[in-house]
């Protein structure tokens, strides 16, 4: 299953590649934050970060099955607050968990922390892939080209 969190719909993209490549069902994961306007948006945010308040999901998934892929930006250098709702509130005990993460600047560390973060959930730690995005929306078929190339087993699509 591949389960992901956006607002500008750029980490969609990035789950919709993964679902042409590995062809798993897809759910979005919603909170309230995203019909708020950029401001509120932003300190609600910055707030779940900084101030380790909770960003709740209002649609968790009932059913998980043994491996995920958990697509989601990162906010302040951590893991955006919906994504890590997620991975606190869910039973993920008998799951595989992958993180594929969006920043603007993909810095090796933020993969490593969300690794860190990731070891501190009771599920069976998979791996974190992290992408560059832009201002614009990211094509398709650049994202399954590097997908393929960083997955296990350099999958060919």
């Amino acid at each position: 299953m591949i389960l992901y969190y956006t607002r500008s719909q750029k980490t969609k993209v990035f789950a919709e590649a993964l679902h042409d490549i590995l062809g798993l069902p897809m759910y979005k994961l919603e909170s309230d934050l995203d019909n708020m306007k950029n401001f509120k948006f932003l300190f609600k945010a910055l707030s779940s970060v900084f101030m380790r308040k909770e960003i709740s999901v209002g649609n968790m998934p009932t059913f998980v099955p043994s491996e995920v892929y958990l697509c989601g930006p990162i906010w302040g250098g951590c893991i955006a607050g919906p994504c890590s709702y997620f991975l606190k509130h869910m039973d993920l005990s008998n799951t595989k968990v992958n993180l594929l993460i969006t920043a603007q600047t993909p810095v090796e560390k933020y993969r490593v922390r969300a690794l860190e973060d990731l070891a501190r959930i009771n599920c069976i730690q998979g791996d974190a892939y992290i992408f560059a995005t832009t201002k614009d929306l990211p094509e398709k078929d650049v994202i399954i080209e590097q997908l393929c190339t960083m997955l296990p087993g350099g999958i060919n699509k």
